[in-house]
């Protein structure tokens, strides 16, 4: 039997859930496909992973056109596949990412990876602190949204296994630099923008242990270092909306709603907080 390797990392649970319905439809046509967070993955692990499957697949949401920091930290850690191996990868955005999927292809390059595909999948922003551009969508656009996404994932996985796959984003690059370049400009300062309201937080420590950045500390509230990835995990997690982006806390678009988030039904149990 064929087998398959998808890493993923995944903030709130949108890439998760691309992830494990690609690994769906691989199962589905007798592929054996292992989901696996770039968060519980070691360089040896990963590199016993990539050597064994016949299928290697990225997936990571992107920020600002860019790639999240761990998901970097991860590739960069990759030991050289002497030999060379093809890949495949896949990002979630909101609306447009130029070459989000494409955009590290050198340094996977530089570690023997050679992209053959490269997909990008539109999935509900899980952010209510921008309105005007990310507003999360209410529950029903939300499922039409990532039903959308799930008929592409299908789409992609059968066009990969018919060689019909493409490497999207690829003549998009200057689209993605344009969108980059003032992020990264205005990193830190994006970075200083998560927050905590103290009138409710209750000290539970959730956001410190599941944060991938080890960016927050408990020092009777959260104190944050600086570090920040942008996945905004503890700001969709906080069971209390504790946790601000821009001094605002996660806020449903009608009080007498439940906030949507993706965690809510998906991935709460997915996520495990640090020893």
């Amino acid at each position: 039997m064929y087998k398959a390797v998808i890493f993923y990392f995944s903030g709130t649970g949108n890439t998760w859930w691309v992830a494990e319905k690609i690994k769906k439809q691989l199962d589905s046509r007798n592929i054996n496909a292992d989901t696996v967070s770039v968060e519980k993955a070691d360089a040896k692990k990963a590199d016993w992973w990539i050597k064994s499957a016949d299928l290697v697949f990225f997936g990571w949401p992107v920020y600002g056109s860019d790639m999240p920091e761990p998901m970097k930290k991860f590739v960069d850690a990759l030991l050289p596949i002497e030999r060379g191996k093809h890949i495949h990868t896949f990002c979630t955005q909101a609306v447009f990412s130029g070459d989000g999927a494409w955009m590290y292809h050198r340094h996977f390059k530089n570690k023997g990876l050679t992209i053959d595909s490269a997909e990008h999948f539109i999935m509900p922003s899980n952010i209510s602190s921008f309105r005007r551009i990310f507003a999360p969508p209410d529950d029903k656009t939300a499922e039409k949204i990532m039903k959308r996404c799930e008929a592409r994932v299908e789409r992609y996985v059968t066009d990969l296994l018919t060689g019909k796959s493409r490497i999207r984003g690829r003549y998009s690059y200057p689209l993605g630099i344009l969108q980059r370049a003032p992020v990264r400009l205005f990193l830190d300062r994006f970075r200083s923008m998560v927050g905590v309201d103290k009138s409710r937080c209750v000290k539970c420590g959730i956001c410190a242990q599941i944060c991938p950045a080890d960016n927050i500390r408990m020092d009777d509230y959260p104190e944050f270092s600086g570090r920040c990835a942008l996945c905004f995990r503890c700001y969709a997690l906080c069971p209390q909306s504790a946790i601000t982006v821009n001094g605002k806390p996660y806020a449903p678009k009608n009080p007498d709603e439940k906030p949507y988030c993706i965690r809510d039904r998906r991935f709460k149990s997915s996520i495990q907080k640090k020893p």
